[in-house]
């Protein structure tokens, strides 16, 4: 009779999802019992079963009397996890069907101590751009990288902005504090950034943001125009008329980091 009672408890919820609620409920500080099972929905028979395992193996600790805290293995577990990684592997196959899609050159990035990290190139069509991933470029003259500092907290922007002495490696960069605060404001008001050949003349790059589970900026995807003419305008242009499909991939991808 037991069993048949725990089947049916668990008959719209597997067992695996049971777990994750469990070790979620446990991530802000020591529960009872009754405390997870009232805040994660898990019955009080199945969350007794479910912490029997995860005690003897170290993801939960017993902490004083009668609750429970996440343990060390859980926090090994996640220390071992390289985020970079994760995120490389999750997002290939989207972004090379968006680089399909476009038929151009696209990348992911994120930020790291304040510079553009590209963890995924995909390369499509005729014309190449020279990036490799896991190369590091300056964020104030990138597409991935403007829309990453518009995520910046104020004073983390500000802070970024203070040297007011960046370097020009073309005649397009923005160079001043004043007029990149500008561009990132437009870039927090617009959704998208554009780098307009700032880093290399004959590039034109989009950028979206991704976003993880609380909304924060964590990524960003661009796709790239090379302009073998000068009509670079037509080619921002081009670029503008992606920028549903862009947005669609970005969004696939913040769906699926959050569920990872």
């Amino acid at each position: 009779m037991r069993k048949i009672i725990e089947m049916n408890e668990e008959a719209g919820t597997s067992v695996a999802e049971r777990l994750l609620d469990l070790l979620e409920c446990l991530s802000s500080s020591p529960l009872t019992v009754r405390e997870i099972s009232e805040t994660s929905g898990i019955p009080l028979s199945t969350a007794h079963r479910l912490l029997r395992p995860l005690v003897a193996r170290k993801y939960v600790l017993r902490h004083g009397r009668g609750r429970y805290l996440l343990g060390i293995a859980s926090l090994e577990l996640g220390a071992r996890a390289d985020l970079d990684s994760i995120i490389t592997s999750a997002t290939r196959p989207i972004i090379a069907d968006l680089a399909k899609t476009c038929r151009r050159t696209v990348h992911l990035g994120v930020l790291r101590d304040n510079l553009v990290r590209y963890l995924v190139k995909v390369d499509a069509g005729y014309s190449r751009t020279p990036s490799q991933e896991m190369t590091e470029l300056e964020a104030y003259c990138t597409g991935v990288g403007k829309m990453l500092l518009a995520q910046l907290a104020h004073d983390q922007l500000e802070e970024y902005l203070a040297p007011d002495d960046f370097v020009p490696l073309t005649q397009n960069t923005i160079t001043q504090a004043e007029a990149l605060r500008k561009e990132i404001g437009d870039v927090r008001r617009q959704g998208w950034a554009m780098d307009r050949g700032e880093i290399y003349s004959e590039l034109r790059c989009l950028a979206v943001p991704i976003e993880d589970r609380t909304g924060r900026l964590m990524a960003a995807v661009s796709v790239t125009e090379v302009c073998t003419d000068e009509n670079f305008e037509e080619a921002e242009e081009r670029l503008l008329t992606l920028l549903p499909s862009i947005v669609e991939a970005a969004e696939a991808i913040s769906v699926l980091l959050r569920a990872s």
